[in-house]
């Protein structure tokens, strides 16, 4: 957080002085502050997301909203959230990577208000980037816990769906993303003072909790609307 707010100071300020590994930190979890939160992150999203994604699947299969049962899908959709899981991690910390070092090659090359504007485009072409990766692997992950193809032949079926949906799905993943990045800047710019700091950091918490429930439902959603199946849950239910 004291990255962040290094960062949104010198962008209130009208400049994009600031360092690599503070362009990392922020971008990156993964670092030298952060990585044990990430590790524990993994590890709980490991465990929870079979259970979130089986109780997302039964509603929209069959209406019901109990958790009877749910945890029979964590022996099922363990080993291939996981590897979802590893494999989307692996491809942001590269994105992370590549994003920090050319967003500070930008503050080293230029100076002044060309600088951040340059910058700040630099952050939005990769944003950008990252979405089209992430929706490109969205349906993924529901293709193989629903048909139960291997990991490859899933690829190649949700791939299959994503062609005519890409634009759409594009949007739904890159401006949720890029409403929580710039969430953040404004939640870490009001808060100057350390009075603020506690509650700045629930807040922060709080937009990572809803992008992660909203991209976990979004991608069934996604598939469901992609491959034509039928949602009961968006039947109306008269007693």
């Amino acid at each position: 957080m004291k990255n962040l707010a290094s960062i949104a100071e010198s962008v209130a300020a009208g400049n994009a002085d600031v360092e690599f590994y503070q362009i990392f930190s922020f971008l990156s979890p993964i670092n030298e502050e952060g990585w044990p939160f990430a590790l524990v992150f993994l590890a709980v999203a490991a465990v929870c997301m079979p259970l979130l994604l089986g109780f997302i699947e039964r509603h929209m299969r069959i209406g019901n909203r109990s958790f009877k049962g749910i945890a029979g899908q964590l022996n099922s959709n363990f080993v291939s959230t996981l590897v979802v899981l590893l494999v989307f991690a692996v491809i942001y910390e590269l994105w992370s990577l590549i994003a920090a070092g050319l967003i500070y090659a930008v503050v080293l090359i230029l100076d002044g208000p060309v600088c951040l504007a340059l910058a700040v485009a630099v952050l939005l072409g990769m944003a950008a980037l990252i979405s089209y990766l992430a929706s490109l692997l969205l349906l993924w992950l529901p293709s193989m816990q629903i048909t139960g193809y291997s990991f490859m032949d899933s690829l190649s079926y949700s791939n299959q769906l994503y062609v005519p949906n890409r634009g759409k799905l594009f949007l739904a993943v890159f401006l949720p993303f890029l409403a929580g990045v710039l969430l953040q800047f404004a939640i870490v710019a009001v808060s100057p003072t350390e009075i603020f700091r506690i509650p700045a950091y629930i807040f922060l918490e709080l937009i990572y909790l809803v992008l992660f429930l909203y991209y976990n439902s979004l991608m069934y959603v996604a598939y469901f609307d992609a491959a034509g199946e039928e949602r009961v849950d968006l039947k109306k239910k008269f007693g």
